[in-house]
């Protein structure tokens, strides 16, 4: 099947959602590099509304001497990511450290100069040689900058599979995504918003009580996860698939030890 075709199927799927909105409203376009890259390094695997965004409106609106990617770095210097982040552990500290500098060296000042240096694809696989960018991340990037395209995560993976429309990976999620935007006549980047606001919304709606496990055995929809996506859970000992069951990641007092995919980064 075409992704196109797989577009009308995604299409024919959404408008039988009733609760399905398509939002106006969708984050980024800060006009403050800080706050951007805080953004798209802090979302990946992490809970937006309750931890990303109160973070980083608290960069923005604390620090506008990061506005730009230098005054970024020299505040890192002087006060420490993980103070700035309100972060304990070093990893995604470590991934907003490296971020700036390459966007340093890139001579990357403001949204504008990140726009204009994403949109040259031949600058994509070079961010991808960082540590925690995918190919989501660097969309993601885009979307935030103001352009118009769409981040394939989990959601739209779990989307696509219920609509009979299963991608075989992140570039086919994608252009069916894209392709679905276009033929509502809805622009990629809040659709691709609408989306995620609707799976989320579903979601924690349909979270597990507490202490609640998969039965074993449990049957899931999709692609079979890889290696990055496997969960070992400490007190049952015995292996948990944790993108496809739990969409938002195992929930913390079940799993100790968790790793996201690296395709969905």
């Amino acid at each position: 099947m075409e992704a196109c075709e797989k577009a009308v199927r995604l299409v024919d799927h959404i408008r039988r959602l009733e609760d399905f909105v398509i939002v106006d409203y969708i984050d980024g376009q800060y006009g403050h590099m800080g706050a951007t890259i805080a953004d798209a390094i802090l979302q990946a695997g992490t809970r937006y509304d309750t931890v990303v965004r109160p973070r980083v409106r608290e960069i923005k609106n604390a620090y506008p001497e990061a506005g730009t990617t230098s005054g970024f770095w020299r505040l890192i210097e002087k006060g420490g990511a993980k103070r700035i982040l309100r972060w304990m552990d070093d990893e995604k500290p470590n991934r907003v450290i490296a971020l700036t500098r390459f966007l340093l060296n890139e001579h990357i000042e403001t949204e504008d100069d990140l726009a204009v240096w994403l949109r040259d694809e031949a600058n994509r696989p070079r961010l991808l040689e960082l540590r925690g960018i995918g190919p989501k991340t660097v969309d993601y990037l885009k979307i935030l900058v103001g352009m118009q395209t769409t981040a394939a995560d989990r959601y739209v993976f779990r989307l696509l599979d219920e609509a009979g429309a299963p991608a075989a990976d992140y570039q086919e999620a994608k252009e069916i995504l894209n392709l679905a935007a276009d033929a509502m006549g809805v622009e990629r980047a809040p659709f691709d918003h609408s989306v995620w606001q609707y799976m989320s919304k579903r979601r924690r709606t349909a979270l597990p009580k507490k202490g609640d496990l998969p039965p074993r055995g449990m049957e899931v929809d999709g692609p079979p996860p890889c290696s990055h996506c496997k969960l070992f859970n400490v007190d049952e000992t015995r292996l948990l698939l944790s993108c496809r069951i739990y969409p938002d990641g195992i929930p913390q007092d079940i799993v100790t030890t968790a790793t996201i995919c690296k395709d969905l980064i």
